[in-house]
């Protein structure tokens, strides 16, 4: 018996095997549940080139423009034969959930974790009129003089203005949240703070025209090495976007684990990796399946948090 359990585990080794070598023999697909032109299309084609290269198949970008409930859709119900991949931002595999009332599509059921790409970090900036120079400094301010300093945003149910609103209950600080006006404005003093992800402050806070008080990443960022992280003032303060791809579930493992392996060699290439981080996107390659597995509820967990602890009302 013993042996035919042997012959059985290497004729399954085999075939195996078999399947990783022939796979892919088509046309892959990456649905963007974005329009074109968006960061997510951008870093999508930014790394579909050299996917397609090592797949040996082209890697085609299907853009699906909308809220991302389309695309996310569209990628969950596909044929989970390994053909299929949806490159995924934050807000469709953590923080929707928390925010809708209803979703065509389960995250946590419907999707296979295949690659992490990376983190999406934001800064907190500061009119060079507002006269400090820390995120203590301006705790300190805010609290001498609540609800009179203004940040700008995008919207309350964005990244940055659930991070502005976050800090505030941290920090025990009230701020007033203005619609959104944009970097120059805040160079010009019209707003006191803003939120903005890092391209769009990079140049400006290196020229001096405005101050960067913190960002949301883990560690500090190279192209603002001065710049402290939100942790080092509050500590465990972590709020960043990321990007993901996962595939339907019932994937293939074979095509997963292959998917896997050539992100994690595209996204560590010397030439790769800086244009990822002039979009924003810091990667320090991809994990195992597993480990995105336990990064994603854990995220969900996060996410289910915050939304609670912002009151905002799903919609």
């Amino acid at each position: 018996m013993r042996c035919a359990f042997l012959s059985l585990l290497a004729a399954l080794v085999v075939t195996d095997m078999a399947v990783a070598q022939s796979w892919p023999s088509r046309p892959v697909r990456m649905i963007v549940p974005q329009a074109a032109g968006g960061m997510a299309d951008i870093v999508a084609r930014v790394v579909s080139g050299p996917l397609s290269r090592e797949l040996g198949q082209q890697v085609l970008v299907d853009n699906r423009a909308g809220d991302a409930t389309a695309g996310a859709q569209a990628a969950a119900r596909a044929a989970a034969d390994g053909y299929t991949y949806l490159f995924a931002p934050a807000s469709v595999l953590a923080i929707n959930p928390y925010m809708a009332k209803i979703l065509p599509y389960s995250p946590e059921d419907d999707f296979a974790s295949v690659a992490m790409v990376g983190l999406s970090p934001l800064a907190l900036i500061a009119s060079p009129e507002l006269k400090v120079n820390t995120l203590a400094e301006l705790i300190a301010l805010a609290k001498a003089n609540p609800g009179k300093l203004a940040f700008a945003s995008p919207g309350p149910r964005t990244l940055p203005g659930m991070l502005g609103e976050t800090l505030k209950i941290r920090a025990g600080i009230s701020l007033l949240h203005v619609p959104y006006k944009g970097v120059q404005d805040t160079i010009a003093g019209r707003t006191h703070l803003a939120i903005e992800g890092i391209p769009a402050i990079a140049a400006v806070v290196q020229r001096g025209q405005l101050r960067a008080l913190a960002v949301s990443s883990p560690r500090r960022l190279p192209e603002l090495p001065d710049v402290p992280t939100f942790s080092e003032t509050l500590p465990g303060f972590a709020f960043n976007g990321w990007l993901a791809v996962v595939a339907p579930t019932g994937a293939p493992r074979q095509a997963i684990h292959r998917m896997n392996l050539e992100f994690n060699r595209i996204l560590l290439d010397g030439e790769i990796e800086p244009k990822l981080r002039a979009l924003g996107i810091y990667t320090e390659g991809t994990g195992p399946p597993e480990e995105i597995d336990a990064f994603l509820k854990s995220e969900r967990a996060f996410w289910s948090r915050a939304v609670r602890e912002l009151r905002i009302e799903p919609e």
